[in-house]
């Protein structure tokens, strides 16, 4: 049995982790499935949104610690989307969570653009209570919620409810356990409706930007990427199905890196 299950319908991905036995907890074996999962939702012009989600009573308990087995051993290979792992995701990534979010759980959400929170969902970065420090939420946590908030949860290593979490912003929406899935596929029809060219350029350019060193530096990355987008057929068919007052027909394309 895969421990990331993989299905594409109707342009959306559904990256599903699957290790509920031991609620989700990254291991080798499941950060690579991950990173292998990511790769191909990448490569594939037909899936345009991904949507996230865990099997199980937990979307994802942490690391698992059980897989450092001692001090000299090397630590799993980091399960997020970017950042330093290879994996640049520019297009759009929903997430659903249930159940326990914990330590590397948050490192799998935090660079997901929408987030659904179930009900019965509870988010904790308690890697110091362990002897681990919280290196990627260290990073990226401060820059979803307020600095005081996050350093909070960091510190503390204590957890926060869903109703918590939407609170301070770490979440988009809260919904019942069952509604959790449909919640995550509105938001991913909503997307839809736009031109998947336009929507992964943006988000590259809402990511590069954030990252670029100066205010003048993110805006040449946003007008480089605002001429590659009028390369696509996209760019062409969004204005002409305006005038025609019709719904567009928008391509599946590749889109090259800027760099």
């Amino acid at each position: 049995m895969p421990v990331v299950e993989y299905e594409t319908r109707d342009h959306i991905a559904y990256i599903t982790l699957n290790r509920p036995d031991a609620l989700n907890a990254l291991n080798r074996e499941l950060s690579q499935a991950l990173a292998s999962a990511w790769h191909r939702y990448n490569a594939d012009p037909d899936a345009w949104v991904a949507i996230l989600t865990a099997n199980g009573r937990s979307f994802c308990a942490g690391a698992d610690l059980k897989d450092r087995a001692g001090p000299t051993d090397e630590p799993p290979q980091g399960p997020t989307l970017s950042l330093g792992h290879g994996i640049d995701v520019f297009k759009p990534i929903v997430v659903g969570i249930h159940g326990h979010c914990l330590a590397a759980g948050i490192d799998l959400v935090l660079p997901c653009d929408i987030r659904v929170a179930a009900e019965d969902a509870s988010f904790g970065m308690t890697m110091t209570r362990w002897g681990v420090i919280a290196s990627t939420g260290a990073s990226q946590l401060p820059r979803s919620i307020p600095w005081a908030l996050a350093m909070e949860m960091l510190l503390t290593g204590e957890r926060v409810d869903a109703a918590e979490a939407y609170r301070i912003g770490l979440v988009n929406r809260v919904v019942p356990r069952e509604e959790l899935l449909e919640a995550c596929e509105q938001y991913a029809h909503r997307i839809l409706r736009n031109s998947p060219a336009a929507v992964r350029l943006t988000k590259e350019a809402a990511i590069r930007g954030r990252d670029a060193a100066t205010m003048a530096e993110s805006l040449k990355v946003g007008f480089s990427l605002a001429r590659l987008m009028r390369t696509t057929p996209d760019a062409t068919e969004g204005p002409r199905a305006f005038a025609e007052k019709r719904d567009p027909v928008w391509s599946p394309v590749e889109i090259p890196d800027i760099h």
